[in-house]
């Protein structure tokens, strides 16, 4: 009998070595330019405010207007990707960013015009932070799944949100605002350095049938075995006849936890996007300096770049994502919901809460990010995870919009923390329903020995089951 090779296997038994190292490199910086073009419009936003007055209501249509093409931009993606491949779709988005910076850089010159080239922006990022989640998870090795994808994505998303406020802080007090942009289009050297070097998923190629460059890529992953890769056969992998369907999201395979990390993802950037968006300007507010409210955001993301790390890593322990989220939902809320006491009136408190939130919500936002891209096959993955982020954008859209309506109405902001504080409590509440036994709806029909028996499994356990399909 021919022995096959299984891709996915390859991929989930590699061990950590230079092909990974390079590729998380080269993602971390995609993702730095992500993380720094998505929250710069934090720290032009009080410099704007100075220059054109807007109202609170405009406000908080400049910061979501990025947000909606975050959400066109991410189902677009999902739509391409699993039809065209993730790597064309990533160049395009990359490119795209970067004249999207130079316009912001050099043409505005109002509030509309920054709102729509806002939205050109989001899109890009919108493509963007879906297939990076989705090749950094179809590319993570199983033992080490969670802690790679949160290192990978989580620091270089976190140090571009972080170099955002540093040159906020360095930049605009010389050179204006628009400066932000012209430092955002240097990401035309990280869409070059893609060009040459980002591969192109093995699983879609291997869905796709194109063994040859399955061949290759697995050489150079896992370079002692090259020599089985040389003439080999792979097993064919499960083709549908509808790739990237919608449908199939909401399908009995799929839609109990589809709509579990919908409603999730929602609640999740509905305080991230609200609280990032808003808390310089809300601290400017309280009497204290643009500079101060500018160092409070930058902490913010300091901060979840160690709970990004460290929850991932606990992930890997614990063995369950959901576990972990709960915890992270929860003490999210606790933060949020002290800071809604303590802004204005308890500076060290103030402080810590603030670490606390960013270590937190960031920190459970990137398992989630994580658990959303193992929740399909490969055949829906990119339309997947797109889907749910184009649908958790909108959580995010609403977040600065509805803290807008609220400040013109009262400027205190205690409504606006006690507000995210509840949506962070929801989001620990509607994740503890997605235990879904992954194993026991994705294990293969014609082979029932190959189930895993009982319903309690752990949740990585059913995970590996999930990618052995």
């Amino acid at each position: 009998m021919e022995n096959l090779i299984n891709a996915r296997e390859e991929l989930a038994h590699a061990p950590i070595g230079r092909f990974h190292i390079r590729f998380a490199i080269l993602v971390a910086f995609i993702m730095f330019f992500d993380g720094y073009d998505l929250f710069n419009a934090a720290y032009v936003i009080p410099l704007i405010r100075k220059m054109w007055n807007p109202s609170p209501s405009m406000i908080g249509i400049m910061l979501s207007s990025g947000i909606v093409g975050l959400s066109v931009g991410s189902v677009l993606q999902g739509l391409l990707s699993d039809r065209i491949g993730r790597r064309k779709v990533m160049l395009l988005a990359l490119w795209l960013l970067t004249v999207a910076s130079a316009a912001l850089a050099t043409v505005v010159d109002s509030p509309l015009s920054f709102s729509v080239l806002r939205l050109l922006l989001g899109i890009a990022l919108g493509m963007v932070t879906p297939l990076a989640l989705t090749c950094i998870n179809e590319w993570a090795p199983r033992r080490h799944a969670n802690t790679y994808a949160t290192w990978v994505f989580m620091f270089g998303f976190s140090a571009g949100g972080i170099f955002a406020g540093v040159a906020g802080i360095t930049l605009t007090a010389q050179h204006g605002w628009q400066s932000l942009y012209v430092v955002g289009i240097l990401s035309a050297f990280v869409a070059l350095a893609a060009t040459f070097w980002l591969p192109e998923s093995i699983q879609y190629l291997a869905l796709n049938r194109r063994y040859d460059q399955v061949r290759k890529l697995l050489a150079t992953l896992r370079p002692e075995r090259a020599h089985l890769y040389r003439d080999a056969k792979f097993e064919p992998m499960h083709k549908v006849q509808r790739v990237g369907s919608f449908a199939d999201l909401l399908s009995p395979l799929y839609r109990r936890n589809t709509i579990v990390h919908w409603i999730t993802g929602f609640l999740s950037l509905f305080c991230i996007h609200g609280l990032t968006g808003w808390l310089p300007t809300l601290v400017v507010a309280q009497g204290q300096g643009v500079s101060s409210g500018f160092a409070y955001g930058t902490l913010v993301m300091i901060a979840s770049v160690f709970g990004g790390i460290s929850m991932g890593w606990f992930a890997d322990k614990v063995g369950s994502r959901i576990r972990v989220m709960i915890v992270g939902y929860l003490a999210a809320a606790l933060s949020l919901g002290c800071l809604a006491l303590f802004l204005g009136r308890a500076p060290m408190a103030t402080i810590a809460m603030v670490a606390m939130a960013g270590f937190f919500i960031f920190g459970s936002q990137a398992i989630l990010n994580n658990y959303q891209a193992m929740c399909y096959r490969t055949e829906v993955r990119g339309t997947g995870i797109g889907v749910a982020i184009g649908l958790n954008r909108v959580g995010g859209i609403l977040g600065p919009l509805i803290v807008g309506v609220i400040a013109s109405i009262n400027p205190s902001p205690f409504m606006t923390f006690a507000l995210f504080c509840g949506a962070a409590a929801a989001a620990s509440i509607v994740i503890s329903f997605g235990k879904t036994e992954i194993a026991s709806i994705v294990a293969p029909a014609n082979d029932r020995a190959s189930e895993l028996h009982g319903r309690e499994q752990p949740l990585m356990e059913a995970t590996s089951a999930f990618l052995n399909k």
